[in-house]
């Protein structure tokens, strides 16, 4: 029995790699790539499981990783910024902060300490000033010209600013490794979360997984991004409009919204008032708590970053974050990154609380939402079906508006 399915394993395999070969070698296929990835890993898991299918994509990222680090080798690829023009926007420029007086508590508390190898202080997030949203450029991880400036990306229809976005360079060995960073002032904008009709576990609830028609407007919506972990994955937690789709677990990374707009990222046990949310999601386990870097991010453990793949392997991973005022959220997203990397760019920023979302092609995905309702992505790679969280959807996912009542 264990050589037949083993045996119909490399069958899988083999198919497998032969539409990757279909899909690297035709032009049309290249645009559906990563759909058609998508569908097929989630096809294999219900034939020969989780595991299996996390060993096979681990074979190929690896293979492309590898593949990667010889064309940078070779000099036949250079590294660059992930965006060349600004994206559009009828916005004044960027504010000028406010000067604020430096004390020796100021001070001591922007020192963040790392639990990994390499510890690396991060400055404190500047809040909103009375002049307009305004954050710190982040000092540089590597060496592309622009990492770490803060760009105007996100306005409300008077042309304020409400979002930025820089890009990070933290991988030393994979010089083409960039993060992507959007942060949101959650004083002017809201952050709101949609259960999948399929996903977390949502099926016999009925769900349409589509966003409330009132936020679905141009000049209100502001930008959509992904949810978590499939719940075959661990069973993490989720509930949206006080509809509870999985059971909390105590010890897992949670997303919370309150009623009021506010955010609250943490482990389950430790946030403020959990039973009062009208939203949270669960993803893994924290990855910053308190301004550091958990231990277990270096662990590389398939069973801490939710039975797929383990924090060694290099893919596209996505997280989400808060200041340590809880006023600013920030996404971010990459590809041919690892756990420590991803935890080494959020603690750049000075993140305060952590954790990661979802991961590889395809599922990691955002877009801003420009006039009359088209979507941009944040990198040019995430050019598939980039409208997809503004129809019903099968997997869950964010999303963020105007923090003003429609």
């Amino acid at each position: 029995m264990k050589s037949a399915g083993r045996a119909r394993l490399i069958v899988v395999i083999g198919l497998l790699g032969l539409l990757i070969c279909l899909c690297a070698g035709c032009s049309a296929a290249l645009q559906q790539r990563q759909w058609l990835m998508a569908q097929g890993a989630s096809w294999l898991r219900q034939w020969v499981g989780n595991q299996a299918v996390a060993d096979l994509e681990a074979l190929v990222f690896q293979a492309q990783d590898g593949l990667r680090q010889r064309l940078y080798g070779w000099g036949l690829r250079q590294a660059e910024a992930p965006w060349q023009e600004p994206p559009p926007n009828g916005a004044a420029a960027r504010p000028t902060p406010t000067p604020q007086p430096t004390t020796a508590a100021a001070q001591a508390d922007a020192q963040v300490v790392t639990a990994g190898p390499t510890p690396t202080p991060a400055p404190p997030t500047p809040s909103p000033t009375p002049s307009g949203f305004w954050l710190a450029d982040v000092a540089p991880l590597g060496s592309i010209q622009g990492e770490g400036d803060w760009e105007p990306y996100l306005f409300n229809p008077q042309g304020q600013i409400l979002g930025y976005r820089t890009f990070l360079q933290p991988d030393p060995n994979r010089p083409y490794t960039l993060v992507g960073v959007v942060a949101f002032d959650l004083q002017q904008t809201r952050l709101h979360f949609v259960l999948g009709s399929e996903e977390p576990a949502t099926q016999a609830l009925g769900l349409d997984g589509i966003m409330p028609y009132r936020d679905r407007r141009e000049g209100h919506l502001l930008a959509t991004f992904n949810g978590g972990f499939l719940s075959t994955h661990g069973m993490f937690g989720a509930m949206a409009n006080n509809l509870t789709s999985i059971a909390a677990r105590s010890h897992l990374a949670t997303v919370g919204i309150y009623p009021d707009g506010k955010v609250e990222i943490g482990a389950w046990d430790e946030l403020s008032n959990p039973y009062a949310m009208t939203a949270w999601r669960q993803n893994a386990l924290p990855m910053i708590q308190q301004g550091q870097i958990s231990e277990r991010v270096y662990n590389n453990s398939i069973a801490d970053w939710g039975g797929s793949l383990d924090g060694d392997i290099v893919t596209w991973r996505s997280g989400l974050c808060l200041d340590q005022p809880g006023q600013v959220l920030y996404y971010f997203a990459g590809s041919s990154l690892d756990m420590p990397n991803l935890a080494r760019s959020m603690q750049a920023v000075g993140c305060w609380q952590g954790m990661l979302l979802d991961i590889n092609e395809y599922w990691v995905f955002f877009a801003a939402v420009r006039e009359n309702l088209t979507t941009e992505p944040l990198f040019p790679e995430m050019n598939f079906n980039t409208s997809r969280y503004l129809y019903p959807s099968k997997r869950d996912f964010f999303y963020v508006t105007l923090a003003e009542t429609p």
